[in-house]
Protein backbone atom coordinates (compact mmCIF):
# COMPACT_ATOMS: atom_id res chain seq x y z
CA UNK A 1 0.00 0.00 0.00
CA UNK A 2 1.60 3.39 -1.19
CA UNK A 3 1.94 6.07 0.92
CA UNK A 4 0.34 9.29 -0.65
CA UNK A 5 1.89 12.80 -0.85
CA UNK A 6 -1.02 14.39 1.48
CA UNK A 7 -0.19 11.81 3.90
CA UNK A 8 3.62 12.44 4.00
CA UNK A 9 3.01 15.76 4.14
CA UNK A 10 0.75 15.72 7.43
CA UNK A 11 3.32 13.47 9.16
CA UNK A 12 5.87 15.57 8.59
CA UNK A 13 3.49 18.74 9.81
CA UNK A 14 3.97 16.42 13.18
CA UNK A 15 7.98 16.94 13.15
CA UNK A 16 8.19 21.32 12.33
CA UNK A 17 6.63 23.99 13.93
CA UNK A 18 6.40 26.33 11.28
CA UNK A 19 3.11 26.69 8.80
CA UNK A 20 5.32 25.23 5.45
CA UNK A 21 3.11 25.63 2.46
CA UNK A 22 2.63 22.80 -0.16
CA UNK A 23 4.44 24.38 -2.47
CA UNK A 24 7.50 24.12 -0.39
CA UNK A 25 7.66 20.24 -0.66
CA UNK A 26 10.00 18.70 -3.25
CA UNK A 27 9.54 15.56 -3.92
CA UNK A 28 12.65 13.12 -3.99
CA UNK A 29 13.21 9.46 -5.24
CA UNK A 30 15.76 7.57 -5.35
CA UNK A 31 17.13 4.02 -7.52
CA UNK A 32 20.12 2.48 -6.62
CA UNK A 33 22.10 0.65 -8.64
CA UNK A 34 25.27 -0.91 -7.02
CA UNK A 35 26.41 -1.22 -3.61
CA UNK A 36 29.39 -2.52 -1.61
CA UNK A 37 31.26 -2.48 1.59
CA UNK A 38 34.91 -1.25 1.82
CA UNK A 39 35.38 -1.26 4.79
CA UNK A 40 33.38 -1.94 8.38
CA UNK A 41 32.08 1.36 7.76
CA UNK A 42 32.08 2.33 4.56
CA UNK A 43 29.76 1.74 1.73
CA UNK A 44 30.25 3.05 -1.83
CA UNK A 45 26.96 2.97 -3.35
CA UNK A 46 25.77 4.81 -6.70
CA UNK A 47 22.83 4.99 -8.87
CA UNK A 48 19.50 8.14 -9.92
CA UNK A 49 18.23 10.76 -7.57
CA UNK A 50 15.39 12.90 -8.94
CA UNK A 51 13.56 15.63 -7.72
CA UNK A 52 9.70 17.53 -8.69
CA UNK A 53 9.96 20.91 -7.94
CA UNK A 54 6.65 22.90 -7.67
CA UNK A 55 6.19 25.61 -10.26
CA UNK A 56 4.20 28.02 -8.14
CA UNK A 57 4.94 31.65 -8.40
CA UNK A 58 2.55 33.17 -5.98
CA UNK A 59 4.01 30.46 -2.98
CA UNK A 60 5.18 32.64 -0.32
CA UNK A 61 8.17 30.10 -0.33
CA UNK A 62 9.38 28.89 -3.52
CA UNK A 63 11.46 25.53 -3.26
CA UNK A 64 14.94 24.87 -5.31
CA UNK A 65 15.92 21.48 -6.51
CA UNK A 66 18.99 20.57 -4.92
CA UNK A 67 20.75 17.78 -2.47
CA UNK A 68 23.94 16.68 -0.99
CA UNK A 69 24.81 13.85 1.38
CA UNK A 70 25.96 15.08 4.65
CA UNK A 71 27.63 11.17 5.47
CA UNK A 72 29.32 11.29 2.05
CA UNK A 73 32.88 10.94 2.52
CA UNK A 74 34.45 10.61 -1.02
CA UNK A 75 32.96 10.90 -4.23
CA UNK A 76 30.53 13.90 -5.88
CA UNK A 77 26.75 13.59 -4.73
CA UNK A 78 25.11 15.89 -7.85
CA UNK A 79 27.58 14.88 -11.02
CA UNK A 80 27.49 17.24 -14.22
CA UNK A 81 25.06 14.76 -16.28
CA UNK A 82 21.63 16.41 -15.07
CA UNK A 83 18.82 15.87 -16.88
CA UNK A 84 15.59 18.90 -16.43
CA UNK A 85 12.56 19.04 -17.48
CA UNK A 86 9.14 20.83 -17.20
CA UNK A 87 6.00 18.80 -16.72
CA UNK A 88 2.85 19.43 -15.93
CA UNK A 89 2.86 22.30 -12.59
CA UNK A 90 6.46 21.01 -11.69
CA UNK A 91 10.14 20.67 -12.77
CA UNK A 92 11.40 17.97 -12.95
CA UNK A 93 15.83 17.35 -12.11
CA UNK A 94 17.72 14.17 -12.47
CA UNK A 95 21.34 13.34 -11.36
CA UNK A 96 23.43 10.24 -11.25
CA UNK A 97 25.67 9.97 -8.30
CA UNK A 98 28.32 8.25 -7.08
CA UNK A 99 29.78 8.65 -3.81
CA UNK A 100 30.71 6.31 -0.46
CA UNK A 101 29.08 6.93 3.05
CA UNK A 102 30.85 6.38 6.41
CA UNK A 103 28.13 5.15 8.72
CA UNK A 104 28.18 3.44 12.45
CA UNK A 105 27.09 -0.61 12.22
CA UNK A 106 26.71 -2.97 14.55
CA UNK A 107 28.28 -6.32 13.80
CA UNK A 108 27.77 -7.76 17.43
CA UNK A 109 25.61 -10.01 16.10
CA UNK A 110 27.48 -11.66 13.66
CA UNK A 111 26.33 -13.70 11.85
CA UNK A 112 22.79 -13.00 12.63
CA UNK A 113 23.07 -9.37 12.21
CA UNK A 114 21.18 -7.30 9.80
CA UNK A 115 22.92 -3.65 8.66
CA UNK A 116 20.46 -0.87 7.64
CA UNK A 117 22.30 1.54 5.25
CA UNK A 118 21.17 5.02 5.56
CA UNK A 119 21.06 7.60 2.42
CA UNK A 120 20.27 10.87 4.14
CA UNK A 121 19.25 13.07 1.81
CA UNK A 122 19.15 17.09 2.53
CA UNK A 123 18.30 20.09 0.83
CA UNK A 124 21.03 22.32 0.13
CA UNK A 125 18.90 25.32 -0.14
CA UNK A 126 20.05 26.50 3.20
CA UNK A 127 18.36 30.38 2.26
CA UNK A 128 14.99 28.67 2.24
CA UNK A 129 12.49 26.11 3.67
CA UNK A 130 12.63 23.86 1.02
CA UNK A 131 11.47 19.99 2.49
CA UNK A 132 12.33 16.97 0.83
CA UNK A 133 9.40 14.20 0.76
CA UNK A 134 9.70 10.88 -0.80
CA UNK A 135 8.71 10.67 -4.90
CA UNK A 136 5.90 7.93 -3.69
CA UNK A 137 4.51 7.91 -7.45
CA UNK A 138 7.87 6.95 -9.03
CA UNK A 139 7.56 3.46 -7.59
CA UNK A 140 5.04 0.75 -8.80
CA UNK A 141 4.62 -0.29 -5.12
CA UNK A 142 5.90 1.26 -2.26
CA UNK A 143 4.35 -0.27 0.99
CA UNK A 144 6.60 -1.55 3.88
CA UNK A 145 6.48 -5.49 2.62
CA UNK A 146 7.74 -4.24 -1.23
CA UNK A 147 11.57 -3.65 -2.21
CA UNK A 148 12.10 -0.76 -4.42
CA UNK A 149 14.47 1.95 -5.56
CA UNK A 150 16.90 -0.91 -6.39
CA UNK A 151 17.65 -2.09 -9.19
CA UNK A 152 16.62 -6.07 -9.02
CA UNK A 153 20.13 -7.84 -10.21
CA UNK A 154 21.67 -5.46 -7.78
CA UNK A 155 25.20 -7.36 -6.69
CA UNK A 156 25.39 -7.46 -3.01
CA UNK A 157 28.21 -10.38 -2.37
CA UNK A 158 27.53 -11.70 0.90
CA UNK A 159 24.22 -9.87 1.78
CA UNK A 160 20.57 -10.34 0.89
CA UNK A 161 18.09 -6.44 0.58
CA UNK A 162 15.26 -7.65 3.46
CA UNK A 163 13.50 -4.35 3.14
CA UNK A 164 13.74 -0.60 1.49
CA UNK A 165 11.78 2.44 2.95
CA UNK A 166 11.74 5.83 3.38
CA UNK A 167 11.48 7.72 6.64
CA UNK A 168 11.97 11.01 8.27
CA UNK A 169 14.39 12.11 11.01
CA UNK A 170 14.47 15.63 12.91
CA UNK A 171 18.15 16.69 13.20
CA UNK A 172 18.92 20.19 15.09
CA UNK A 173 22.22 21.94 13.43
CA UNK A 174 22.23 24.87 16.16
CA UNK A 175 23.62 26.86 13.74
CA UNK A 176 21.88 29.10 10.49
CA UNK A 177 25.29 27.88 8.40
CA UNK A 178 25.70 32.28 7.73
CA UNK A 179 22.48 32.29 6.80
CA UNK A 180 20.33 35.21 8.37
CA UNK A 181 17.16 33.43 6.82
CA UNK A 182 18.13 30.12 7.82
CA UNK A 183 17.20 28.11 11.34
CA UNK A 184 18.74 26.43 13.39
CA UNK A 185 15.72 24.93 14.71
CA UNK A 186 15.04 20.88 14.09
CA UNK A 187 14.44 20.29 10.52
CA UNK A 188 13.63 17.33 8.81
CA UNK A 189 15.71 14.95 7.05
CA UNK A 190 14.65 12.65 4.41
CA UNK A 191 16.22 9.16 4.87
CA UNK A 192 16.19 6.26 2.39
CA UNK A 193 16.74 2.95 4.11
CA UNK A 194 18.15 -0.15 2.39
CA UNK A 195 18.30 -3.42 4.86
CA UNK A 196 20.68 -5.69 4.49
CA UNK A 197 20.57 -9.32 6.00
CA UNK A 198 23.87 -11.86 5.24
CA UNK A 199 23.53 -14.94 2.84
CA UNK A 200 24.23 -17.95 4.09
CA UNK A 201 26.50 -16.74 6.61
CA UNK A 202 25.06 -18.31 9.75
CA UNK A 203 26.07 -21.91 7.92
CA UNK A 204 29.01 -21.19 7.22
CA UNK A 205 30.33 -20.48 10.45
CA UNK A 206 28.15 -22.55 12.69
CA UNK A 207 28.86 -25.60 10.39
CA UNK A 208 32.77 -26.25 11.72
CA UNK A 209 31.76 -25.28 14.89
CA UNK A 210 28.86 -28.06 14.96
CA UNK A 211 31.55 -30.64 13.40
CA UNK A 212 34.11 -29.58 16.27
CA UNK A 213 31.40 -30.76 18.61
CA UNK A 214 30.76 -33.97 17.55
CA UNK A 215 34.04 -35.05 17.08
CA UNK A 216 34.26 -34.14 20.64
CA UNK A 217 31.51 -36.15 21.95
CA UNK A 218 33.05 -38.81 19.83
CA UNK A 219 36.20 -38.79 21.56
CA UNK A 220 33.99 -38.61 24.49
CA UNK A 221 32.42 -41.84 24.24
CA UNK A 222 35.43 -43.54 23.90
CA UNK A 223 35.96 -43.11 27.83
CA UNK A 224 35.56 -45.51 29.54
CA UNK A 225 36.63 -47.46 32.92
CA UNK A 226 36.33 -51.16 31.44
CA UNK A 227 40.14 -51.87 30.12
CA UNK A 228 38.39 -54.15 27.61
CA UNK A 229 36.45 -51.20 26.18
CA UNK A 230 39.72 -49.01 26.30
CA UNK A 231 41.42 -52.05 24.40
CA UNK A 232 38.60 -51.96 22.07
CA UNK A 233 39.01 -48.34 21.35
CA UNK A 234 42.86 -47.70 20.94
CA UNK A 235 41.92 -45.66 23.64
CA UNK A 236 45.57 -43.66 25.04
CA UNK A 237 45.60 -40.03 26.56
CA UNK A 238 48.38 -39.18 24.42
CA UNK A 239 46.07 -39.84 21.24
CA UNK A 240 42.90 -37.86 22.99
CA UNK A 241 45.26 -34.80 23.47
CA UNK A 242 46.93 -34.66 20.15
CA UNK A 243 43.02 -35.00 18.64
CA UNK A 244 41.74 -32.26 21.02
CA UNK A 245 44.84 -30.21 20.27
CA UNK A 246 44.00 -30.36 16.05
CA UNK A 247 40.45 -29.63 17.41
CA UNK A 248 41.62 -26.57 19.10
CA UNK A 249 43.97 -25.43 16.64
CA UNK A 250 40.63 -25.61 13.95
CA UNK A 251 38.60 -23.19 16.53
CA UNK A 252 41.46 -20.96 17.02
CA UNK A 253 41.47 -20.75 13.13
CA UNK A 254 38.10 -20.11 13.21
CA UNK A 255 37.93 -17.43 15.80
CA UNK A 256 41.01 -15.56 14.36
CA UNK A 257 38.75 -15.45 10.96
CA UNK A 258 36.24 -14.00 12.83
CA UNK A 259 38.55 -11.38 14.37
CA UNK A 260 40.43 -10.00 11.28
CA UNK A 261 36.61 -9.20 10.10
CA UNK A 262 35.35 -6.80 13.19
CA UNK A 263 39.20 -6.16 14.42
CA UNK A 264 37.64 -3.12 16.51
CA UNK A 265 34.43 -5.11 17.46
CA UNK A 266 34.28 -5.82 20.87
CA UNK A 267 33.32 -9.84 21.05
CA UNK A 268 30.52 -10.51 18.24
CA UNK A 269 28.03 -13.40 18.53
CA UNK A 270 29.72 -16.44 16.72
CA UNK A 271 32.47 -16.11 19.29
CA UNK A 272 30.29 -17.33 22.36
CA UNK A 273 30.19 -20.58 20.70
CA UNK A 274 34.12 -20.69 19.81
CA UNK A 275 34.43 -20.06 23.69
CA UNK A 276 32.15 -23.01 24.71
CA UNK A 277 33.87 -25.19 22.67
CA UNK A 278 37.20 -24.55 24.47
CA UNK A 279 35.33 -25.52 28.04
CA UNK A 280 34.22 -28.49 26.12
CA UNK A 281 37.64 -29.81 24.70
CA UNK A 282 38.71 -29.00 28.73
CA UNK A 283 36.15 -31.49 30.40
CA UNK A 284 37.00 -34.10 27.30
CA UNK A 285 40.08 -33.44 28.41
CA UNK A 286 39.67 -33.83 32.45
CA UNK A 287 37.19 -36.77 31.60
CA UNK A 288 40.38 -38.35 29.55
CA UNK A 289 42.57 -37.77 32.66
CA UNK A 290 40.54 -39.61 35.19
CA UNK A 291 40.46 -42.53 33.06
CA UNK A 292 44.73 -43.29 34.88
CA UNK A 293 43.62 -42.02 37.85
CA UNK A 294 43.17 -44.42 41.20
CA UNK A 295 40.10 -46.64 41.33
CA UNK A 296 38.26 -45.04 44.24
CA UNK A 297 38.95 -42.04 42.59
CA UNK A 298 37.35 -43.28 39.42
CA UNK A 299 34.23 -44.30 41.01
CA UNK A 300 34.04 -40.61 42.80
CA UNK A 301 34.52 -38.30 39.70
CA UNK A 302 33.05 -40.66 36.97
CA UNK A 303 30.14 -43.40 38.83
CA UNK A 304 28.56 -45.38 36.11
CA UNK A 305 31.17 -45.53 33.97
CA UNK A 306 31.21 -42.08 32.82
CA UNK A 307 27.68 -42.21 31.93
CA UNK A 308 26.49 -38.69 33.55
CA UNK A 309 29.06 -36.76 31.03
CA UNK A 310 28.13 -38.40 28.22
CA UNK A 311 24.14 -38.16 28.97
CA UNK A 312 24.98 -34.20 29.52
CA UNK A 313 27.16 -33.38 26.89
CA UNK A 314 24.48 -32.22 24.45
CA UNK A 315 22.06 -31.27 26.73
CA UNK A 316 24.29 -28.74 28.45
CA UNK A 317 25.46 -27.53 25.38
CA UNK A 318 22.62 -26.84 23.58
CA UNK A 319 20.81 -25.62 26.85
CA UNK A 320 24.09 -22.71 27.33
CA UNK A 321 23.68 -22.09 23.18
CA UNK A 322 20.15 -20.99 23.89
CA UNK A 323 20.83 -18.72 26.69
CA UNK A 324 23.34 -17.19 24.72
CA UNK A 325 21.49 -16.96 21.80
CA UNK A 326 18.41 -15.45 24.04
CA UNK A 327 21.16 -12.97 25.50
CA UNK A 328 23.08 -11.84 22.11
CA UNK A 329 20.17 -11.17 19.89
CA UNK A 330 16.62 -10.25 22.35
Amino acid sequence: MNMDRDNWIAKLAQTTKDDVPHCAYVATGVFLQSLSFHSLNDVHISGYIWQKVPIAPDCPLQAKAGFYFPDAIEGSAQLNDVNQKVQDDETLTAWFFETTLRQQFDYSQYPLDQQTVKLRILSDDFDGKTILIPDFNAYNDSGMANIYGVQRDIVLSDWLIAATFFDVKTASYHSNFGYPTATAAQSPELHFNLVLKRNNAFVVNVLPALAVAVLLFAVLLTISRKPSNLAFNSFSIKLVIGFISALCVVVVLLQLNTRAKFPAQSIVYIEYFYLLLYIAMIVVLLCSVVVKAPLNVQRKLAPYNFLLPKLLYWPSLLLVMVIISFLALF
